[in-house]
């Protein structure tokens, strides 16, 4: 998918999703896109970063944001690329993740959103929050799962446990690698070229990526306890039963 929205004189949004070739070639030829960076917010497996294309007068920022598995209620993340060119804001979403649909979507305050920084800026800051529904939801399933450290254990609950330490491990190194890019770009020439309120916002943006990882680290230490105490209860059980058989 790939539409143009026409947000003021100064600003079109390009909105892809998912692109097919036809689209992919209107992008390099059209718009002039480099190989290159098209390469970059293609891959699905590309780690969070922002980039500086002085030649072509590019920025392009990649972050990761948080993917639900509905198989097996288990968190994954995957990269979201902005591209800024001329008069336009490109984003990328060739995941088709549901919160990048619905945060870009969003109605934000008209007085921010008068060029393509300040449209992504606002943004980034939006889809940033989004991990705190995903954090609370995990500290939930956290919950459920100490509950059960009264009860009868079984492999179902050893299961969920697992998957709970891999969403952890994966949020927790997405929102570490997003602090990194939104600092370097903070840092950058054009980081420090940013209006008042330009930088305001990243700070924003910033903060919350800061604090997420805050939140994940401390949610991750407490799952590993619990698993510790999982473990021994296993263990426990298991010593018990060799002794009966034995």
């Amino acid at each position: 998918m790939l539409v143009k929205h026409r947000i003021n004189a100064s600003l079109n949004w390009i909105e892809t999703r998912k692109l097919n070739e036809r689209e992919k070639n209107t992008l390099l030829d059209e718009y002039k896109i480099s190989d290159e960076v098209l390469e970059y917010v293609l891959d699905t497996y590309e780690q969070s970063n922002y980039i500086h294309e002085p030649e072509d007068e590019q920025e392009l920022v990649i972050l990761h944001m948080p993917a639900k598995s509905q198989e097996n209620n288990r968190y994954t993340t995957k990269p979201i690329a902005f591209l800024i060119k001329d008069n336009n804001l490109f984003t990328f979403n060739e995941s088709n993740l549901s919160l990048m649909n619905h945060d870009m979507n969003k109605e934000t305050g008209q007085e921010r959103i008068d060029t393509p920084v300040s449209f992504m800026l606002e943004k980034i800051y939006f889809l940033m929050s989004s991990y705190f529904p995903v954090l609370r939801e995990v500290t939930r399933q956290r919950h459920v799962l100490d509950d059960m450290l009264t009860k009868k254990l079984t492999n179902k609950e050893l299961v969920k446990l697992a998957y709970l330490q891999q969403s952890l491990t994966f949020i927790l190194n997405a929102a570490e690698s997003n602090v990194e890019a939104l600092t370097i770009l903070e840092k950058s020439k054009f980081g420090k070229e940013l209006s008042n309120v330009e930088k305001e916002r990243l700070e924003d943006a910033l903060i919350e990526a800061e604090q997420i990882v805050h939140m994940a680290e401390l949610e991750a230490k407490i799952v590993d306890k619990i698993a510790k105490i999982f473990d021994s209860i296993m263990n426990n059980n298991l010593n018990d039963t060799m002794k009966f058989l034995t």
